[in-house]
C-alpha cells in the first residue's frame, strides 16, 4: 500500500514538474497571459497555463487507476499486481462510477477555467456549469448527509458546498503561491486524517493533488514565475471539495465532532472568501468584483510584505487545520477545546482585519 501511494504521488509530481516549465513557455501562444491590471499585485505580464500541469498531473494518475481497475474487473490483471489491489477489487469495481463521475467533473471544472483565462466567462454562466459539476457528483451517488434524510436537502447541501469551495480557491488565488500552497497544507493535513480513518480512495485521490501542488509551488512561490490562473484554481477547489463530499467523517459510536473536520481543514480559504464577499456586499458592490480586500491584502496594508502575507496565511491554515487530525483521538472536552482553539486563532484574524480597516484601496 505503501508503494502504490507513492508511486501516485512520484507520477503526479513529476508529469506537473515536466510539464511546468514547458506550459510556461507555450502560454503566450495559447493566450494565456495574466497582464498587469489597478487590482493586481504583479507589475509584468505572467504566463498562466500552470493549470494545465496541473490537471495533468491530477488527472492521470486516477485515470491509470481506472484503467487498472477495469482490468482487473476483466481478468486482464498483469502477473505482478499486488495482492491488496486483488483483494480490493469489489470495493474498487463499485468506486469506478463515482471515480469517472469526479474524473469527468474536473475535466469539466478545468475547461471553463481555461476558457475563463482565455476569453472571460460571465458569471452565471460559470456558475451553471460549476453547479452542473457538482450535480453529477449527486446524481452519482456522493453527497453530504448531515444526518439529513431528505435527498434533496442533502443534494442542496452538497451542490453549494462544492460550488463554494470550488470559488473559494479561485478567490484565494490573489498572491504569488497563496492558493496553491494552502492547497498542498490542506491536502497534506486531510490525507493525513484519511490514512488515520483508513479511507485509502480518499488518500490516494488526496496524494495527486500533494503531489501536483507541491511540483507546481516550486514554480509558483514567490517571486512566482508562472500562474496556475482560473483552471487550476478552480480544478483544485473542485477535486478537493469533492474529496470532502466522498469522505466519511462519522465513526459510529464515537461522538460526532468529527463532522467538523471539513470546517477546520477549510478554515482559511471559507474565511477568506466569506469575508471579502461581505466587504464587497457592505460597500454596495458585486461579491465577484475583484479588488485588494483579501485577508493577504490586508496583511499587506499592515505593513507586511506580498511574501511575508503569504506565509503568514501558510501558517494560519496549518494550526487551524492540523487540529482536525486530533478530532478523532479525544474525548468531548478536548474536541470542545480544540474547537474554541480555532475560533481564538479566527478571532485573531478578525482583529488584524479590523486592524487593517481603511488602508486598503
Amino acid at each position: 500500500m505503501k508503494l502504490i501511494g507513492l508511486a501516485i504521488f512520484a507520477v503526479s509530481f513529476l508529469l506537473t514538474l515536466i510539464l511546468t516549465p514547458i506550459v510556461r513557455k507555450l502560454a503566450p501562444r495559447l493566450g494565456l497571459v495574466d497582464r498587469p491590471a489597478e487590482r493586481k499585485m504583479h507589475a509584468e505580464p505572467m504566463p498562466m497555463g500552470g493549470g494545465i500541469a496541473i490537471f495533468v498531473g491530477v488527472a492521470t494518475p486516477i485515470l491509470i487507476g481506472l484503467l487498472v481497475t477495469l482490468f482487473l474487473a476483466m481478468g486482464l490483471a498483469p502477473p505482478g499486481a499486488p495482492e491488496i489491489v486483488r483483494e480490493q477489487l469489489p470495493l474498487l469495481k463499485a468506486a469506478v462510477p463515482k471515480v469517472a463521475a469526479l474524473l469527468i467533473g474536473g475535466a469539466v471544472i478545468f475547461t471553463i477555467g481555461i476558457l475563463d483565462d482565455r476569453k472571460g466567462l460571465g458569471v452565471p454562466v460559470r456558475f451553471a456549469i460549476e453547479i452542473a459539476a457538482a450535480l453529477l457528483l449527486v446524481l452519482c451517488g456522493m453527497n453530504i448527509t448531515l444526518f439529513i434524510e431528505n435527498p434533496i436537502v442533502c443534494a442542496l447541501i452538497t451542490i453549494a458546498w462544492v460550488v463554494g469551495i470550488t470559488n473559494a480557491f479561485n478567490f484565494l488565488d490573489n498572491m504569488d503561491g497563496l492558493s496553491t500552497g494552502t492547497a498542498l497544507i490542506l491536502s497534506c493535513i486531510f490525507f493525513v486524517v484519511a490514512v488515520q480513518t483508513q479511507q485509502f480512495f480518499v488518500a490516494a485521490l488526496l496524494l495527486t493533488i500533494i503531489g501536483a501542488t507541491a511540483a507546481f509551488l516550486l514554480f509558483n512561490f514567490p517571486p512566482a514565475k508562472i500562474f496556475m490562473g482560473d483552471a487550476g484554481a478552480l480544478f483544485i477547489g473542485y477535486m478537493l471539495a469533492a474529496a470532502a463530499v466522498v469522505f466519511t467523517f462519522y465513526v459510529e459510536g464515537s461522538p460526532l465532532f468529527p463532522v467538523c473536520v471539513p470546517l477546520l481543514v477549510f478554515c482559511v480559504p471559507l474565511f477568506d472568501a466569506i469575508s471579502v464577499i461581505a466587504i464587497r456586499l457592505h460597500e454596495g458592490r458585486s461579491p465577484f468584483q475583484a479588488d485588494k480586500k483579501h485577508f493577504s491584502h490586508r496583511l499587506v496594508a499592515l505593513g507586511m510584505t506580498p511574501r511575508q502575507a503569504v506565509l503568514t496565511i501558510y501558517l494560519i491554515t496549518f494550526a487551524t487545520g492540523i487540529t482536525a487530525t486530533l478530532l478523532y483521538r479525544t474525548s468531548t472536552t478536548g474536541a470542545l477545546i480544540i474547537l474554541i482553539q480555532v475560533l481564538a486563532v479566527m478571532a485573531v484574524i478578525v482583529l488584524l482585519e479590523k486592524a487593517a480597516g481603511g488602508k486598503t484601496s
